[in-house]
């Protein structure tokens, strides 16, 4: 029985660290490529990035887009604090950590597919879908690298 409850504990983490990770991962993306070096927006697909008003298009929707990730992340902590505040049982925090990579991981592999190909909403760079391919493989190395991370942490701290 109680190995059911860490079960059930571990796996509400990995929930809660993997949506903190994942909002987290859309967070840093605006700040560095949308917002900071402006490499690309998340409309820059319709709006032309170097136009002054396709500029102020992009960079709104990407501040609403910076929003609506930051309430993903919030919601994603306060998971992470419900879970690791309800119990007797102390989670570690390696264990943690790997599951906000796989959500970093996560939302970058999905970007990459769905934001890059899919709807073809924005590349990498403006212009060029030539570093779309090396985003996705740094994204599932990010994914694998959160998921080694857990496989090794394991959930529990020592006693």
């Amino acid at each position: 029985m109680a190995t059911d409850v860490g079960t059930r504990r571990r796996r509400r983490l990995v929930a809660a660290g993997t949506t903190a990770g994942f909002g987290f991962g859309a967070v840093v993306d605006v700040v560095i490529f949308h917002l900071t070096i402006q490499t690309h927006h998340l409309l820059s697909g319709f709006y032309d990035p170097y136009s002054f008003d396709g500029v102020r298009t992009n960079v709104m929707f990407d501040g609403l887009f910076l929003l609506a990730t930051l309430a993903v992340t919030v919601v994603g902590l306060a998971m992470v604090w419900r879970t690791v505040n309800r119990a007797d049982e102390r989670l570690s925090t390696a264990f943690l950590v790997g599951t906000i990579v796989v959500g970093m991981g996560v939302f970058n592999v999905i970007d990459g597919i769905v934001s890059h190909y899919v709807l073809d909403l924005h590349n990498v760079v403006h212009g060029t879908e030539a570093w779309n391919p090396h985003w996705l493989v740094v994204s599932v190395v990010l994914l694998g690298l959160g998921g080694l991370v857990l496989r090794v942490a394991g959930g529990h701290t020592a006693n």
